[in-house]
């Protein structure tokens, strides 16, 4: 099993890109810029918290990793690949299907963060039973050593663009009905359930946090994955960024250090939610989104329209209160703002 490099919600088909980035030093240089990690009190509770990122070299986790840092946690990584990182970041290199090295690695934390994915939205479909094996039954395994190996409290990063499959006028809440259009879908929310059943045997807090779009720096447009980062990389080659629909269909687009700071909290809070939606609560065309990157970046989007897709609902905006009523989190940075950063990352790298 591989782990996925960014594991973000579904975006627009794009092209492939050598993974070459170097996150952890742009991150650094640019600390003033990035929101604290939270306030005062967080940094005490994380002080000294000892959490386990799996996936911690990718696109979020690096996100996570330098805010939990930031914070005073002490931070491991598992990843199916070694990154640069402060020098006092333990990094484990394997594949969560490694049981006994993973549950070597755990063994000495507290919390574990799971990002691991193997899984993409727009091929999951393909074969149901290697799905199933390789993103239902993998993770949960790993919950379930993580337990064994006495971790107090498992975050899982469920997708909150797919697991609620519906068109809704309103924002989509936790309570809502949820009827994935697609296998990815259904395996996120079979995770969550299993998540919820494995909590209520063992002492075991798991939370399930329901991220829309992320997008921002260190995000590349790789395995068809990244509406914005795809767009961003069609706007930098100039060729033809195909665009599912007519470009109408609404989406929650959230900046990835908002993101990370949901994370951070989900582990600092005292009495987290099992489930709890991670998202701007806005809803943006697919239009408006590449006019806003074009005026970021200067340059023009090609485009090239294709039919509309079945497993794409027309809007999905999620509502963000119980995050921000348990977790005392609410996003800080909005599109103008993510997207000059995003912008700015691309020019340089």
């Amino acid at each position: 099993m591989k782990m996925q490099r960014q594991d973000v919600p579904p975006g627009a088909e794009g092209p492939s890109a050598p993974r070459t980035w170097a996150l952890g030093p742009w991150l650094r240089q640019r600390a003033q810029h990035l929101p604290d990690a939270e306030d005062a009190g967080q940094a005490d509770i994380l002080a000294g918290r000892r959490v386990m990122v799996v996936g911690g070299n990718g696109f979020i986790g690096r996100h996570v990793v330098h805010q939990l840092h930031t914070a005073g946690a002490e931070v491991g990584i598992f990843d199916m690949a070694a990154a640069e990182q402060a020098d006092d970041i333990e990094q484990v290199v394997g594949s969560v299907a490694d049981t006994t090295l993973l549950a070597g690695s755990v063994s000495a934390f507290d919390t574990v963060i799971f990002l691991a994915n193997s899984s993409l939205p727009g091929s999951a479909n393909t074969d149901l039973a290697s799905e199933v094996a390789a993103h239902v039954e993998v993770s949960i395994k790993a919950a379930e050593i993580c337990n064994a190996q006495g971790v107090r409290r498992f975050v899982f990063a469920s997708s909150g663009g797919t697991v609620y499959g519906f068109d809704s006028d309103t924002p989509l809440s936790e309570d809502m009905k949820t009827l994935p259009r697609n296998a990815y879908g259904v395996s996120k929310l079979a995770i969550e359930h299993y998540l919820r059943i494995l909590a209520t045997m063992r002492d075991l807090r798991t939370v399930s946090l329901r991220v829309s779009n992320p997008y921002g720096e260190g995000q590349r447009a790789l395995r068809n994955q990244g509406f914005i980062a795809a767009a961003m990389q069609h706007a930098m080659t100039g060729k033809p960024m195909q665009i599912w629909g007519d470009g109408t269909v609404e989406r929650d687009f959230i900046h990835v250090s908002d993101v990370a700071r949901a994370f951070v909290a989900a582990c600092a809070s005292e009495d987290p939610p099992e489930i709890c939606n991670i998202g701007s609560g806005h809803a943006l065309s697919l239009i408006e989104v590449l006019d806003r990157i074009e005026a970021a970046l200067g340059r023009e989007v090609p485009r090239v329209f294709k039919p509309g897709r079945a497993i794409d609902v027309k809007r999905n905006v999620l509502d963000i209160s119980r995050a921000q009523e348990t977790l005392g989190w609410q996003p800080r940075i909005d599109m103008t703002r993510g997207l000059a950063r995003t912008a700015e990352w691309w020019t340089c790298h």
